[in-house]
């Protein structure tokens, strides 16, 4: 009779004949060893003997290693992982701990808890995925929820299929708590983040970009989806108009703002209106005085370009109309504001045509804008008391320049120009050596112009078949099969699209609050081991 099979605390037990103390696996295991026929009865099973304070800290330790701190413990104490030792050992253990967690269920329940939640609480402390998407979230669920639950199986061919529901069980949680951690404070990009705060409403598309706003752009294709994808996105254009006038607006006065109501043409007329008044309140009271101060400046300036690099014909030019503005001065001995406005606008205008040419003209254009420099100066330190509104309304013009420039670009009667044309007419104006001021992105009107670009995007380029035939598929039901993240904003469905629904969901929230949120995210999924304890 091969007795290896049964542990020797039982074996001691029928040695005894004291059956009613032997496991009912061991009688059954001797009785068909003796080939007796009839099935023995369930055994009266003597508790096992064990001490409460190993087995707290055995509790805490299967928590901490994923259920797997019996078989540590039995590895370390036989040296091995498979022979009868290691296996009497083990189910001593579990005995032990079976029925430590029998007497003392809330205890050693809460020691096993305590021990599994060590991970998350380091996750927290330091995460490790804060910046990971759904997919990666739930990999690590479904990881470690794999490992635990082959460390809760008691037998070794359990061993697979526990593995398999602890994946299944931790890669859903975990990706339903990584669904909600990013409704609760989604992560939007900063650049989507900074165009709400100028008043223009994002839509999924625009806040999370990639995959999403491709889905999204091609969605307006859709019946009754598209209508109010194509909707929410038109009105992103006419917000971004609207943050385009108040931006050219906010340098006369940063109070000032396009009304409510007023869109397209509407506003732009009101834009136009506003710094043409601004222009009249400053204008007639400003004059500029012929002055020794000033004929010494314009010596200088014609002596500076008599020589260098200025064709013949382009120093008698300049010279001819530095003369000119001189005689006009010395006429009446003042220019009156309506006159200095008109030189002023007249000297900038030449200057920029100048400058956009090459050799001989951009040097002539160089000359015309020290001579406007010159001027300007001039005005202002003649007439300090309105220096300051003057170059307020200077600047808003030539931001409004742009805007103009953009708004010649548009078609139809709405009159709403795209982040693009604006950027393409933000480009064209930029009179500097080799579009300097655009390229370090320092150009008027080009921070806001370049970021809506990016962020709002333009329609699909090709021609949408296939990307249509897959956002089918995805409003329809078969989105969490593409994209996780895709399954969990088509559940939203188009709530996002609507005012109410984008504010709840893109409103900006505190940083403490969606500093705890992005960390409780990044830790859910270490925290499968502990949930699957409790439902074990």
């Amino acid at each position: 009779m091969d007795l290896s099979k049964i542990p020797t605390k039982d074996l001691e037990y029928i040695k005894a004949g004291q059956l009613d103390k032997v496991s009912t696996s061991s009688l059954q295991e001797f009785a068909k060893q003796r080939g007796t026929p009839v099935t023995p009865s369930l055994s009266v099973m003597e508790p096992t003997p064990y001490n409460k304070a190993a087995e707290f800290s055995r509790a805490i330790a299967q928590g901490l290693t994923l259920n797997w701190a019996d078989e540590l413990e039995a590895a370390l104490r036989t040296g091995s992982i498979s022979d009868q030792d290691y296996q009497q050992l083990v189910g001593q253990l579990r005995a032990q701990q079976g029925q430590f967690r029998k007497e003392q269920p809330i205890v050693g329940g809460a020691a096993e808890f305590a021990g599994s939640m060590a991970l998350p609480a380091a996750a927290v402390m330091r995460p490790i995925t804060k910046g990971a998407g759904i997919a990666a979230d739930v990999a690590i669920g479904a990881s470690l929820g794999g490992i635990s639950g082959a460390g809760m199986a008691e037998r070794p061919e359990d061993v697979a299929g526990q593995a398999v529901i602890g994946s299944l069980l931790g890669g859903g949680a975990s990706g339903a708590f990584s669904g909600l951690g990013r409704l609760a404070a989604p992560n939007i990009r900063p650049e989507a983040a900074a165009l709400r705060e100028q008043g223009i409403p994002l839509t999924p598309g625009s806040a999370f970009g990639g995959r999403i706003q491709q889905i999204e752009q091609s969605a307006e294709s859709l019946p009754i989806v598209g209508g109010i994808v194509s909707g929410a996105r038109q009105k992103q254009f006419e917000k971004f108009n609207e943050a385009a006038y108040n931006k050219v607006l906010s340098n006369i006065d940063t109070k000032l703002k396009v009304p409510k109501g007023l869109e397209g043409r509407d506003a732009y007329l009101f834009v136009e209106k506003s710094i043409s008044d601004k222009y009249n309140d400053v204008v007639p009271d400003l004059r500029l005085e012929f002055t020794p101060k000033i004929k010494s400046g314009f010596d200088a300036i014609k002596k500076r370009y008599s020589k260098g690099n200025l064709s013949e014909q382009d120093k008698r030019q300049f010279k001819t109309y530095v003369d000119a503005l001189e005689s006009d001065f010395k006429a009446n001995g003042v220019i009156s504001g309506q006159k200095a406005q008109a030189v002023k606008q007249d000297l900038a205008k030449i200057s920029r045509n100048y400058l956009a040419g090459t050799g001989s003209s951009k040097i002539l254009g160089d000359a015309f804008k020290d001579l406007e420099g010159f001027y300007m100066n001039s005005l202002r330190n003649q007439n300090p008391k309105y220096a300051a509104d003057l170059k307020k309304v200077d600047r808003a013009f030539v931001d409004f320049v742009r805007v103009q420039n953009a708004m010649s670009k548009t078609r139809g009667e709405d009159g709403v120009f795209t982040p693009a044309q604006l950027e393409s007419a933000v480009r064209q104006s930029d009179k500097s050596a080799r579009k300097g001021a655009f390229a370090r992105g320092a150009a008027p009107m080009q921070d806001l112009a370049g970021r809506a670009t990016s962020i709002l995007g333009q329609k699909v380029p090709d021609s949408g078949t296939a990307s249509r035939g897959m956002t089918g598929a995805l409003l329809t039901g078969g989105a969490s099969y593409v994209d996780p993240l895709a399954g969990g904003l088509t559940a939203l469905m188009t709530a996002p699209y609507y005012r109410l629904g984008e504010k709840a969901m893109f409103s900006p929230r505190p940083a403490s609050f969606t500093e705890a949120v992005q960390r409780a995210r990044a830790a859910s999924p270490f925290t499968v081991p502990g949930l699957l304890g409790l439902v074990q």
